[in-house]
């Protein structure tokens, strides 16, 4: 058989189509823009994609010195520096990134890629130059960016605990409301089984139940309330919130702690039965005074004026209690108060002496209404109804078991009184029911030629 010349591919495809028509058609294969240039960079062709991408004919372009293309638009900085500095000193560039505003088509930006072909066979020198248009994409990271950026500061904005779970029930990540509620950390809490958080803390039924029963079948729970007992932070009530997101694969957990709001709650509800509690015992009381006042007066004009001066006194004793509703009151306190509301003046016609007494609320309501009878009944017919009376009072206290045993008395000196009565006056009645029924004590009232004497016993228990 006669020896046959059997070339390459490429020699193949030569003969067939000819080097010209083979490099006509890879240049118009390509989808990125190309430019080729002379050396003194003309533009000698260009590709489809380039007059597509740039919104120009072949033959505008053709001839054209490159800085002059696009009516100077291409006359850029960055790649005169590509072109003339860095190509002249070597072959290949790759991926020399350009950012330029074009006066037709808006802001690009574009990826340069060069070649320079050095002459062969008498053939001048050429550069070969692709331009990828990368506006879209950078604009799609950029955004994705700024997304994710979006997402990571809005998580850590929430104020409620959150964890982004995988469907295998791991945590992808927790904002840092829920790293400072639970004292945990990034480190032990990312890429972690939601269960295993905290040294297996967060393996709680009721949120097993909500993430693997209720979840998958509904995409979502909304305010269900969990009360669980943590070793590091104690006892926690919450509220969760789940949300699936069946196009991520992810699963959002929101956690409220309501703990602190549970129990102001509680406060309050006892404060409100406290209040209901204590305002029937005010009406209580307030009805007491009026059927006493009533018991006690001949005429309408009577009762108003003995039910009045009684309601005052009733209410700067309540004054006292709001301004110390946890500790009690000081007898001093109240002893003082209806001494000055009735015109006392402590080293005048008034003398105190005794030591620190605390009242409960209960024994101060009655105590202060005991003092009320005695100074109006020292104002209407005893020691204060003369300019030169006075009135001393005096108190001593001492413990017995849980109990503070107090002895007290009053003593009106500076004007004669009756000592035998017609009648017992319906205020030395108030003071014995007060002191016997109210306070669980003993008392005694003596009328002696000067003025008047009280003396009461009564106990305190703690």
């Amino acid at each position: 058989m006669g020896g046959e010349n059997h070339s390459g591919s490429a020699g193949g495809a030569s003969q067939r189509f000819g080097l010209a028509g083979l490099a006509e058609a890879i240049v118009e294969t390509l989808d990125q823009p190309l430019l080729i240039l002379d050396v003194n960079l003309t533009v000698m062709d260009v590709n489809s994609a380039y007059c597509e991408t740039f919104g120009v004919t072949a033959e505008e372009t053709r001839g054209q010195p490159i800085y002059r293309l696009g009516n100077g638009q291409w006359h850029i900085p960055e790649l005169r520096r590509l072109l003339e500095q860095i190509l002249s000193e070597r072959t290949t560039v790759k991926g020399y990134r350009i950012e330029h505003k074009f006066a037709d088509i808006g802001k690009r930006v574009m990826i340069l890629n060069a070649r320079r072909i050095a002459a062969d066979n008498g053939r001048a020198e050429l550069i070969l130059l692709t331009v990828s248009d990368r506006t879209e994409a950078e604009q799609a990271r950029f955004e994705l960016e700024g997304h994710r950026e979006f997402q990571e500061k809005l998580i850590d904005s929430v104020r409620e605990g959150l964890l982004v779970l995988d469907w295998d029930l791991k945590v992808v990540r927790a904002n840092q409301t829920f790293y400072d509620l639970f004292q945990v950390s990034p480190s032990h809490t990312e890429g972690r089984l939601v269960y295993e958080l905290g040294n297996r803390q967060w393996d709680i039924p009721r949120l097993r139940q909500l993430l693997e029963d209720v979840l998958p079948d509904n995409n979502a729970f909304d305010d269900v309330e969990v009360e669980h007992e943590f070793e590091t932070i104690g006892r926690r009530i919450m509220i969760l919130n789940g949300r699936r997101l069946d196009h991520l694969d992810l699963i959002l957990l929101a956690i409220r702690d309501v703990t602190q709001q549970r129990l102001l709650e509680a406060q309050q509800r006892t404060l409100m039965g406290e209040l209901h509690h204590r305002v029937k015992n005010v009406l209580a009381s307030v009805s007491a005074l009026a059927n006493r006042s009533l018991k006690e007066s001949q005429s309408l004009d009577e009762f108003r004026d003995r039910f009045a001066s009684r309601l005052g006194a009733f209410s700067r004793t309540q004054d006292l209690l709001m301004r110390a509703p946890e500790r009690g009151v000081l007898m001093a306190e109240v002893v003082r108060l209806e001494l000055v509301a009735q015109g006392g003046h402590e080293g005048e016609n008034v003398q105190l002496d005794g030591p620190d007494v605390t009242l409960s609320r209960e024994a101060t309501q009655a105590f202060a209404m005991a003092i009320h009878e005695l100074t109006t009944n020292a104002v209407k017919h005893g020691a204060w109804a003369s300019p030169e009376g006075r009135v001393k009072v005096t108190w001593t206290a001492h413990r017995e078991g849980n109990a503070t045993l107090v002895s007290f008395r009053w003593r009106e000196i500076g004007r004669k009184i009756d000592t035998a009565p017609a009648r017992k006056g319906y205020g030395s009645r108030v003071l014995a029911e007060l002191f016997s029924h109210s306070l669980d004590g003993t008392s005694k009232l003596t009328l002696h030629p000067d003025g008047a004497e009280f003396i009461a016993g009564f106990k305190l228990q703690d």
